[in-house]
């Protein structure tokens, strides 16, 4: 019996795959518990239309992110903050801080998760951090300056 995965099944396939499988297991196993459908013409169409439109989705996100990327190319931001004399900030950077710098100064808006940060930024001084856009990695350079 052919099915179409509405979930990832160990040992048989990931979402969205068209698997054929014997009809005890589709029957007892898989419909039950929600983990496939029958492959009919029509779900077929269906699953074939999401495919090419999740397709030329990611090509549009592949285009915004190089448009992204060419603008934080070479890019720095600057953050001032609170220090000591010896340069230690009384506060660890914050991520939300750095993306709230990279929007007012770059002009960019970014989620938190996209930031990558190699270690905590607790001083004053040049660090270097990625941004992720997709499966690349963008470099920006964070200066943090004494506020006092």
């Amino acid at each position: 019996m052919k099915v179409i995965l509405l979930r990832d099944v160990v040992g048989v396939g990931q979402k969205g795959t068209i698997k054929e499988v014997s009809d005890g297991f589709a029957m007892n196993r898989l419909f039950p518990q929600k983990l496939a459908e029958l492959a009919t013409m029509e779900k077929l169409k269906a699953l074939k239309t999401e495919e090419k439109a999740r397709v030329e989705n990611t090509k549009a996100l592949e285009e915004q992110w190089k448009k992204l990327a060419a603008t934080l190319k070479d890019a720095k931001i600057t953050v001032r903050a609170e220090a000591n004399e010896q340069g230690h900030l009384y506060q660890q950077l914050s991520i939300a801080t750095i993306v709230e710098r990279i929007k007012k100064e770059i002009g960019v808006a970014l989620a938190t998760d996209s930031i990558v940060v190699p270690g905590p930024i607790k001083s004053v001084g040049r660090t270097d951090i990625e941004i992720k856009l997709g499966t690349k990695k963008v470099p920006l350079a964070v200066f943090v300056e004494k506020a006092n």
